[in-house]
């Protein structure tokens, strides 16, 4: 229970321990298509009803799936809290799945496939790139949308016994945010989540190893490419994989080196040598398995060859203990402060819990998350980097405009 009474509304999220990552290839996509289909009716309810329902009460709604978790979430006025959760608690035990609906959903999934992944050639690129990094087939290696051909196998049988097997209250968590009281959200959990019977999930399973033969690099060439990219993706730890201690430093250290504007990064390559438009690191520690640090880079014209060899350069710098305390708290403060912002929002706030409480990290690590990003020395940034950036998990990748597809 998150309180706030700046409005009188409420944000529920019901977070499941189960995603794109917990899938078998083959019936890829699986996790993906469930989450369109808890839309399409229940014993109670007809197909739709559940949005319409919200819609009429003055609320929204929507979900999510990612690689560990899949979410459902409303936001309502703080004295509609008890619909949401019968609607939600009906489906959570009695989803109907027919052929009927299965059959026009499932070409609204690939669509959807089409639009944010086959027609984005950075995003195929990126789908490449997790295939080599974390290993073909394997978890985090295949796409949350899913492969077409596997979307296509799949059927009304398949998403039941899916849905059976991990959509359950013992498998999943209840964020409440906004207007209204810990008591009161208790009392209506009991009500409507607690007579939902439990079922047996069996444990989730992630490589603690990413892909072989690594380094490689990937080049796409792509006719709808009007800029290149350049990018540099690292196998990383996670609060729960790996060498989990340098969890804290490598949030620190992608600020530092590539979080906005004053960082390392965009200091050398684009505002002094001009060898690129942009430069970025991006690092996410809230993974069940094994997880990635990454470099992008939006080159400026005709400039890749050298940005490459200024990339590693300033990366030698770094990796040589060229690190300040100051710079090292300036990176601190500021993802401090992108924390409080996100504690204010009734949909991020609750997100950072569901994504620690959903991945074997609790409400105390959460919380705990401000000491422990404060707590963090130049020494143990520079000790995380030596860490993570080797070449032993490492892909390059290159977009470039072409005229393959």
């Amino acid at each position: 229970m998150l309180p706030s009474s700046r409005a009188p509304i409420v944000n529920q999220l019901v977070v499941y321990k189960v995603g794109s990552a917990d899938e078998t290839f083959g019936q890829t996509g699986i996790a993906h298509f469930l989450e369109h289909m808890m839309f399409k009716g229940t014993a109670a309810l007809g197909p739709g009803e559940f949005s319409r329902t919200i819609r009429r009460n003055g609320g929204r709604d929507n979900a999510y799936t990612d690689f560990d978790a899949t979410g459902y979430h409303q936001t309502i006025a703080s004295d509609r809290l008890e619909l949401v959760m019968r609607l939600e608690a009906d489906r959570m035990d009695g989803l109907r799945i027919v052929e009927k609906e299965l059959t026009p959903e499932r070409e609204v999934v690939l669509e959807e496939r089409r639009m944010r992944i086959d027609n984005a050639p950075a995003a195929l690129l990126d789908e490449a790139v997790r295939a080599v990094l974390f290993g073909e087939h394997k978890p985090y290696g295949m796409p949350t949308a899913g492969y077409v051909d596997d979307v296509r196998k799949l059927g009304v049988e398949d998403l039941m016994a899916f849905y059976r097997r991990f959509y359950s209250p013992d498998n999943a968590v209840l964020i409440v945010a906004g207007d209204t009281t810990a008591d009161a959200v208790h009392k209506l959990a009991e009500k409507y989540y607690g007579p939902v019977p439990g079922r047996s999930h069996g444990p989730r399973l992630r490589p603690s190893e990413g892909g072989i033969n690594l380094p490689q690099r990937i080049t796409r060439a792509d006719r709808r490419v009007a800029e290149p990219g350049w990018s540099r993706d690292y196998l990383a730890p996670s609060y729960r994989t790996g060498e989990t201690r340098h969890a804290y430093a490598l949030q620190v250290l992608a600020r530092l080196f590539g979080g906005g504007e004053t960082s390392r990064l965009w200091r050398a390559l684009v505002a002094e040598q001009r060898l690129a438009l942009s430069a970025s690191a991006d690092y996410s520690a809230s993974s069940l398995g094994l997880s990635s640090f990454g470099l992008n880079i939006h080159p400026a014209s005709n400039r890749t060859t050298e940005l490459e060899s200024a990339v590693s350069e300033q990366m030698k710098k770094l990796l040589d203990g060229n690190v300040t305390t100051e710079e090292v708290e300036r990176a601190q403060n500021r993802l401090l402060a992108a924390a409080i912002y996100a504690q204010d929002s009734l949909a991020s706030g609750p997100r950072r819990y569901a994504a620690a409480l959903s991945t074997g990290n609790s409400a105390a690590d959460v919380e705990a998350w401000p000491q422990r990003i404060a707590a963090v020395r130049a020494a143990d940034v520079i000790a995380a980097a030596q860490h993570v950036w080797r070449d032993d998990g490492l892909v390059t990748s290159l977009l470039t405009p072409g005229e393959d597809r």
